[in-house]
């Protein structure tokens, strides 16, 4: 196997704590070829290496979604879940391929209210999907080799690579956790958390994806692998167990749903992702009549965060699990009339856990918008020392005390998440693929970054300062990016103040891809660590 040289890359990525405002150091653009934007500029160079020889839009997505894995530990990886939303250009066809982690078969509601755990360990952990979601897209969309796709991810692992501000910063907030179990092992140096600038090697998790390299992704679920892994969870105290890898979690492909945005057309994932919040907020915007918002104007950031309180509510309102839950119900939801009707509530009157996200597209216009998570950081902050990956804490976003909610736990269930990769598309061809991490901030930053887009370049969209608004009316905003006259209007209107520093972690890491007559550009947030890549 030919191991790739990665260190070329950080004395140009490695720290930009002082270059947020230079788009050189966070865009890319090719008038031909394709680009990768992932949330670690190792990671998009993974993704770009593999466009270069020969790949396709799956092809990089996969490959970045487990170098990710590596270089982003805190925030997805083999243990966690994914979620692909894929434009196939040859038949013009848009849909997802859905994978979340799923409640083990073993876990009842009443055996998990009473469990102390629930949060962190064992019993926090879901079945883990992000590998069978991989394995699903390479066999039937993939053109290259499991091991080639594989081979950056193996190299970042054994070789190692320089901690960032952003993991180091991670690693000190969650080390009390990381101590009590076994990710600590892995994710902190001789108990304390890694320097930043120290290099993190990774033999056990190399290892591992060296065995799924020889031996196929399968072995994840039906070989030695899942033995490893069901028996650590077992011995902790968890719930998944060989059943629920016999057979392995199936993912499913399914029609996306979609909303105006102007005269763009929004799609993004139904239920159990958290698209119809973006949806809902498109049409809202498209009911005002109006070519955009300005973030400079008191009364339009007032306007914004009254539509994203209302869309939050309207979501916690409903709970839907899946469209179909509900017949009429998800159809009046996205309805242009409907949301039309809900501007009287939000027009003032007269006068007065953690995830990461990859944008791709290829040479040939196909598109990948992925964002997959293994819940909070570090997740479940076990890891089988062995196999070297954190496990999810999915089992925390189930309800197990209303059986009426629809995510009450139930064998089976997929957990419910906030994420949303979207496609916009512009005269019928994919013209925007972005998402991005955040909890249910995401959706939020994900809006804005649409908003600014209709009078912005790709750069300033993404950069730009972010807020969002709970439905109890708490809006967290980069207060000192916005002026003194946006937030005294924010607190005249009634809401109250949540403050983030500038370019804050908490507001979410966005990744962009933006097709257009020029070619495509790629743009990775400032707040992460990511890059955008041509490949």
């Amino acid at each position: 196997m030919v191991m790739m040289d990665f260190n070329s890359l950080h004395d140009k990525f490695f720290d930009r704590s002082h270059g947020q405002d230079d788009p050189d150091l966070w865009s890319s653009h090719s008038p031909d070829s394709g680009v990768v934007t992932a949330a670690h500029y190792l990671a998009s160079a993974a993704g770009a290496e593999i466009l270069r020889k020969g790949g396709n839009a799956i092809d990089a997505a996969i490959a970045t979604s487990f170098a990710l894995g590596v270089c982003e530990p805190a925030g997805s990886g083999l243990g966690g879940m994914a979620l692909m939303f894929v434009h196939w250009a040859d038949q013009n066809r848009l849909f997802t391929i859905e994978g979340p982690c799923l409640a083990p078969r073993a876990a009842t509601a009443e055996a998990v209210a009473a469990n102390s755990n629930r949060y962190r360990g064992h019993a926090a952990i879901a079945v883990p999907t992000q590998v069978a979601t991989m394995n699903y897209a390479h066999k039937r969309y993939a053109t290259l080799p499991v091991h080639q796709l594989l081979e950056p991810a193996i190299a970042l692992a054994e070789q190692g690579f320089p901690v960032t501000a952003t993991l180091s910063g991670l690693m000190k907030e969650y080390s009390p956790a990381l101590r009590k179990r076994s990710a600590g092992q892995i994710f902190l140096n001789q108990r304390k958390p890694y320097a930043v600038g120290d290099r993190l090697r990774q033999p056990a998790l190399a290892n591992t994806l060296t065995t799924l390299a020889s031996r196929g992704l399968e072995d994840f679920y039906e070989g030695q692998i899942g033995r490893a892994i069901t028996d650590d969870i077992q011995a902790g105290g968890g719930y998944v167990d060989r059943e629920d890898f016999e057979p392995p979690p199936q993912p499913r492909e399914r029609a996306p749903i979609r909303g105006n945005l102007g005269d763009d057309i929004v799609y993004t994932m139904g239920p159990p992702g958290g698209g119809m919040t973006l949806v809902q907020l498109s049409q809202l915007f498209t009911a005002l009549n109006r070519p955009s918002l300005d973030f400079d104007c008191a009364d339009d950031v007032v306007l914004l965060a009254r539509m994203i309180r209302r869309a939050r509510q309207e979501r916690k309102r409903f709970r839907l699990k899946h469209l179909a839950d509900a017949p009429g119900q998800a159809e009046m939801l996205l309805d242009l009339e409907y949301n039309r009707g809900l501007l009287k509530h939000i027009l003032p009157p007269p006068g007065s856990g953690e995830t990461t996200h990859v944008s791709i597209m290829d040479r040939w216009g196909n598109a990948v918008a992925l964002t997959q998570s293994i819940e909070r950081s570090f997740g479940s902050c076990v890891v089988t020392p062995d196999l070297g990956f954190c496990y999810n804490g999915y089992l925390r976003a189930f309800k197990v005390v209303n059986r009426r909610h629809p995510y009450y736990l139930q064998p089976g269930l997929p957990a419910r998440s906030n994420a949303s990769p979207t496609i916009v598309t512009r005269g019928g061809r994919p013209w925007a693929l972005l998402g991005s991490t955040g909890s249910e901030r995401m959706i939020s930053g994900i809006f804005c970054c649409l908003m600014r887009l209709r009078s912005m370049d790709a750069f300033q969209a993404v950069h730009g300062a972010r807020l969002h608004c709970t439905p109890e009316g708490i809006v967290i905003l980069e207060a000192e990016r916005f002026t003194a006259r946006v937030r005294q209007a924010l607190v005249s209107a009634g809401f109250r103040l949540d403050i983030a520093e500038p370019y804050a972690f908490r507001v979410g890491g966005l990744q962009l891809v933006l097709s257009d007559e020029s070619g495509v550009t790629g743009v990775a947030d400032p707040r992460r660590d990511g890059a955008a890549i041509c490949g």
